[in-house]
């Protein structure tokens, strides 16, 4: 019975070690060396010279997205029905 334990160890050993290949395999297969990687352009810089100012800050009030809408016109009172004149 003891050569049956020292037989499901190596399997279940055996089953691990094939997983974390597997696992590995697909984590690094996305990557790519970073001999084959270009380097990063550096940014370009402006030789023009900064303008001075005093370090005040200057905050500009914020237009709202849509114009404000006026007043709804008040309607103009309708002008009384001419009375019934009676058929003679």
């Amino acid at each position: 019975m003891a050569e049956q334990n020292k037989s499901n160890t190596w399997i279940i050993a055996g089953v691990i070690v094939v997983v974390l290949v597997v696992i590995y395999w697909f984590m690094s297969s996305g990557t790519e060396p970073a001999a084959t990687t270009e380097p990063a352009t550096p940014p370009a810089v402006s030789t023009e010279p900064a303008p001075a100012d005093d370090g005040a800050v200057s905050v500009e009030p914020s237009t709202p997205a849509t114009p404000a809408t006026p007043e709804p016109a008040t309607p103009a009172p309708a002008e009384p029905a001419a009375p019934a004149t009676p058929a003679n």
